[in-house]
């Protein structure tokens, strides 16, 4: 690969040349980069794909379809962020140049619009909702099984990704007045029922009064990390407006949680907006920022493996405040892992997109699991959950993976319905 000098022009106004200097290519990124130690390819790199953003932006013709393939290849993970010295913003400069890319490919031919439609499926509620409960039907009735079987392997590698819903989906509930505000997000919403309704419980035993703004949106995390920029910025103007005046917004998904921080600079060039939204940036915490009281002590001692989710750790820098709220639970002994930052290949679609990736990365991470022996594995990002129940259901193991917020409401209860 040419290598393209380090400070340089953008044509394009989604990605800033100030952002594109903080890399030097120093090639510290490379060995915590899951797509290049997979594909071992310099393009495939972080340093590899600001090089080739660089020679994109210097000028406004279509980009070529390899530099589209390289760049769409990134999980966007943000683990060179935490590996970087430079500090090297990398997650925006790969949301912008994904937005110059879909931009330039107008008109977009039936699969990018396609995939457009999908995307914005998760903004639609009673449309998840819907989806779940025919997932749940689907599990119970053991349809699955058979579909695993007969199923091509692409196909069944989508199946087997399929939310099995906790209970019914949650409702928000408003309370502007109260001193959290629960980020209901999309799939959480949706299947994930079970663990915003514990979170809920969760932050009243620590002493807050909980809210959900009816009218939020979804976050638009995947509409940025897909390249539809406006629609992102479209839902970030909505939930600015429906969090406007309120406390401190709860999130129980990584991914929602890294996306809503980064309303700030999202928004910077909406003067109608700006200053509300960096206000609610500042606001947003994940929820184990926020919880300090847990649930019963477990009658056993039962061992758990904490997964980092990316967007929790690379992308808010979060990693010792779901451990502490575990050690807090009597009975509980928290495993290490190999390699515990490593990407389980979920990353919003991408397992959906790139599967060849994101089964090798979800092999990866399966086997480092089980190589610890864990009762039940907990994570913080609903992508995650799925990707490595699936995953450790490939390895032919039958270990629960549960959100941290449901473990922490009732861990015995979570260990018996899973037995």
């Amino acid at each position: 690969m040419r290598i393209y000098p380090r400070y340089i022009a953008s044509a394009s106004p989604h990605v800033r040349p100030d952002d594109l200097a903080t890399c030097v290519s120093c090639g510290l990124c490379l060995n915590d980069c899951p797509t290049y130690r997979v594909m071992d390819d310099e393009a495939d790199s972080p340093r590899g794909r600001i090089q080739l953003i660089r020679e994109m932006v210097a000028t406004s013709a279509r980009p070529q379809a390899s530099t589209v393939e390289h760049l769409e290849a990134c999980l966007v993970c943000r683990a060179c962020e935490t590996a970087c010295p430079s500090l090297v913003p990398f997650g925006r400069i790969m949301e912008g140049a994904r937005e110059e890319i879909a931009l330039r490919s107008r008109p977009a031919g039936l699969r990018e619009a396609l995939r457009a439609r999908l995307v914005d499926l998760v903004t639609r509620p009673t449309l998840l909702a819907f989806i779940a409960r025919v997932a749940s039907l689907y599990e119970r009735t053991g349809i699955g099984r058979v579909a695993q079987r007969v199923l091509p392997r692409r196909l069944a590698r989508m199946e087997s990704l399929l939310p099995a819903p906790e209970g019914a989906p949650f409702v928000p509930i408003p309370r502007p007045e109260a001193g959290a505000q629960l980020l209901a997000g999309c799939v959480m919403r949706a299947a994930f029922g079970d663990t915003q309704r514990a979170t809920v419980r969760a932050l009243e035993r620590s002493g807050f009064t909980v809210g959900s703004p009816a009218d939020q949106e979804c976050c638009g995390a995947l509409h940025a990390h897909s390249g539809l920029g406006e629609r992102a910025r479209e839902l970030a103007r909505a939930n600015v407006r429906a969090f406007a005046g309120m406390g401190t917004v709860v999130s129980t998904a990584a991914g929602c949680g890294a996306h809503t921080r980064s309303y700030g600079w999202l928004l910077a060039d909406d003067p109608a907006v700006a200053e509300a939204a960096a206000d609610l940036s500042r606001r947003v915490r994940d929820a184990s920022e926020v919880v300090t009281a847990v649930g019963a002590p477990l009658p056993r001692g039962v061992r758990v493996v904490y997964q980092d989710a990316c967007h929790l750790a690379h992308g808010q820098g979060i990693r010792k405040p779901p451990r502490d709220l575990l050690r807090m639970l009597s009975g509980v002994e928290l495993i290490p892992i190999a390699d515990p930052e490593r990407c389980c290949g979920s990353a919003g679609t991408y397992n959906l997109t790139h599967p060849e990736v994101a089964t090798e990365l979800q092999r990866q991470k399966a086997g480092a699991i089980l190589a610890a022996r864990p009762d039940v594995v907990v994570s913080a990002n609903p992508g995650c959950i799925l990707q490595i129940r699936a995953g450790l259901e490939a390895a032919g193991a039958d270990v629960p993976v549960v959100h941290l917020m449901r473990f922490l409401d009732d861990p015995a209860a979570v260990l018996s319905s899973q037995a």
